[in-house]
């Protein structure tokens, strides 16, 4: 029969099928490497685009710095009552220090600041990388560069209410 389609295989769907009709396959467009679709990740070997979240590493990050010795930073502290010891009155508390300041020690610059409020109670929150969990870690590690503003969030127990 001229016209036809070919006889599908038995065991194969039809979306698997060859095209048979006898027309040239066109050869791939010569591109880069592609990009795996936004927001999946890329299998391995697969070649990523760097993403704007994507953090530098902490050299790479000071070597970007006008003047590692003084990023001048803020942070957002909020407006809590609740908690009569610590000054927590929705103010903005502006501070210079040296990029590779760990972030325990930028807590307790903030400790004076806040009445006296225990470091571990303290977390840091980055706009963009979240929460800076490690102590041990400098601001340069994070990307925290001049006039970011970190939000302090006091660290609760329990679950839901």
């Amino acid at each position: 029969q001229a016209g036809a389609p070919p006889a599908v295989p038995s065991g194969e769907p039809p979306a698997k099928r060859l095209k048979t009709d006898g027309a040239p396959v066109p050869p791939a467009p010569p591109s880069a490497t592609p990009m795996p679709p936004p927001g999946l990740p890329a299998p391995p070997g697969m070649a990523v685009a760097p993403s704007q979240n994507e953090t530098l590493s902490e050299s790479d990050f000071i070597a970007t710095l006008p003047n590692p010795d003084e990023v001048p930073i803020c942070i957002r502290v909020p407006h809590d009552p609740s908690n009569v010891g610590w000054n927590f009155n929705g103010q903005t508390i502006d501070i210079i220090i040296k990029a590779t300041t760990k972030i325990k020690d930028l807590k307790g610059m903030l400790k004076d600041q806040l009445g006296g409020m225990p470091t571990n109670k303290m977390q840091l929150k980055h706009p963009s990388t979240g929460f800076m969990n490690k102590d041990g870690l400098s601001l340069a590690h994070f990307n925290v560069g001049p006039m970011t503003t970190l939000d302090l969030v006091p660290k609760t127990r329990g679950g839901r209410k």
